[in-house]
């Protein structure tokens, strides 16, 4: 009994060592994916709000893909780390084998994402944006989402139209017969656009319009080939850094587990022996004492 008591103790002591460093790295993990989390979310606000990346997705699908996977992928590993945090100091293996499993899923995503990535930055620097954009166009006063798409990015880009500059604003006048959408006013007001292309045509020096006349569309492909392009190259290795994290993680995390149950395992045999011990010794003393 006293041999199995102090196996016991040892291996007690080894697995506390073992699992300290497992929750140790676990803790860095955690910390290292919340860090990148709130970059990624502050990173996807600055793509959707600013270059309006969402909103071109009559370019290609990517545009929209990428800066939402970032999004859905900040928000997904902020709350599994804060989960990771939540339980590390627990000794569960259920909980403890959701996070695997959390960040199995992560992983797939992570690498989905810098697809996502590289293929945006091929589409920005390789190629012009495509002419069904007026298509795009064709849909405003129709779709709310594409009118409202159009007048956010004419407001706050302070542009007009699609393509070209001095003149973008010209491509309205199929669409809209003379008139551009009041979103192009320097001082929006309800009406301010009408008659404006009209008026432009009828004399050439009549270019005071009060209207912006650049191009929504070359002002963003000028800032996504200076701007996003190169944001793009950093989030791809930040991408890949983050899913080889991830995945690691994956690992002592399965790791831990088995850890535990070794352990477990190990406590359930020496408690057997030690009670096999005691029920061999107990009679011998009520069997001495008979005989005595």
């Amino acid at each position: 009994m006293p041999i199995a008591r102090g196996s016991s103790m040892m291996s007690l002591g080894t697995w506390k060592a073992r699992s300290t460093k497992y929750q140790r790295f676990l803790n860095l993990s955690n910390v290292f994916m919340l860090i990148v989390s709130t970059i990624l979310l502050f990173t996807s606000g600055i793509l959707i709000s600013f270059y309006h990346l969402t909103k071109l997705d009559f370019w290609s699908w990517y545009f929209y893909a990428c800066p939402m996977c970032m999004l859905a992928l900040g928000l997904y590993t902020f709350a599994v780390s804060v989960y990771g945090f939540l339980i590390s100091n627990q000794e569960s293996r259920g909980l403890i084998s959701l996070i695997a499993i959390f960040l199995s899923i992560a992983f797939f995503v992570q690498i989905f994402s810098v697809f996502t990535a590289f293929e945006l930055r091929n589409k920005i620097n390789m190629q012009r944006i495509p002419p069904n954009y007026l298509e795009n166009m064709r849909e405003y006063n129709r779709d709310d989402t594409i009118t409202g798409n159009w007048d956010t990015m004419q407001r706050e880009l302070r542009c007009c139209g699609g393509m070209h500059f001095e003149d973008g604003f010209n491509e309205w006048n199929t669409i809209m017969a003379g008139d551009v959408p009041d979103s192009c006013c320097h001082e929006e007001n309800e009406g301010c656009g009408k008659g404006k292309i009209t008026y432009s045509q009828e004399g050439p020096f009549r270019t005071d319009l009060s209207i912006w006349k650049d191009g929504c569309l070359e002002i963003l492909q000028l800032k996504m080939r200076d701007d996003v392009a190169p944001l793009l190259i950093v989030y791809s290795g930040v991408g890949v850094l983050l899913a080889i994290v991830e995945l690691i993680t994956v690992v002592l995390a399965c790791s831990y587990i088995a850890q535990i149950s070794r352990r477990r395992r190990r406590d359930e045999m020496f408690t057997r022996a030690a009670t096999a011990n005691d029920e061999e010794y107990l009679p011998s003393l009520t069997s001495k004492e008979t005989n005595f």
